[in-house]
C-alpha cells in the first residue's frame, strides 16, 4: 500500500513537472518574439501623384544606409499637353527635419511627349531620417523609412 502511494505521488510530480516545463517554455518563446527587431526597409510602396493633367507614379528604390544614391523610378503620363518638365529642377527630397535636397540626376526619357519614365537620383541623407517626402512642384509623397 505504501509503495502504491509513493508511485502515485512520484507520477503526479513527474506529470506536474512535465506540464510546468511545457507551459514555461511556451511562455519564454512568446516573450522572446515580442523583442523588437530593427530591419532596414529597402523596398517601399509605389505611390501616385496627380498634378493637374500629369500623373506621376513613383516607386522608391534602395534607401539602405550603404546605397550610393537614393533612387526613385518615376512614370509620367498625360493626355493633354507635353511632359516637358525638368524633374531635377522641380523635385526636392525633404527629410524628417524639413531639410530639402536637390536631385543629382535624371536617367530616363528626355522632356516631351505624353509618356515618360526614368530614375530620379538623390544623394543619401545622413543621418538616416525617419521619413522622407518627394516634393514635385507643390505636391508631395511621403514614405516612412
Amino acid at each position: 500500500m505504501k509503495k502504491k502511494v509513493i508511485i502515485l505521488v512520484l507520477t503526479i510530480i513527474i506529470i506536474g513537472a512535465f506540464f510546468y516545463y511545457v507551459i514555461f517554455s511556451r511562455g519564454n518563446s512568446s516573450s522572446s518574439s515580442k523583442i523588437p527587431i530593427q530591419v532596414e526597409q529597402t523596398t517601399l510602396q509605389t505611390q501616385t501623384l496627380i498634378d493637374n493633367t500629369v500623373t506621376y507614379k513613383v516607386t522608391p528604390k534602395n534607401f539602405a544606409k550603404s546605397a550610393a544614391t537614393w533612387d526613385f523610378d518615376i512614370n509620367l503620363d498625360t493626355h493633354t499637353g507635353n511632359l516637358d518638365q525638368d524633374l531635377v529642377d522641380i523635385a526636392r527630397l525633404v527629410d524628417d527635419k524639413g531639410n530639402e535636397y536637390k536631385a543629382t540626376t535624371w536617367e530616363g526619357a528626355a522632356p516631351g511627349g505624353h509618356h515618360r519614365e526614368g530614375v530620379l537620383k538623390f544623394l543619401p541623407i545622413t543621418p538616416h531620417p525617419a521619413f522622407i517626402e518627394l516634393k514635385i512642384l507643390n505636391n508631395s509623397l511621403r514614405w516612412n523609412i
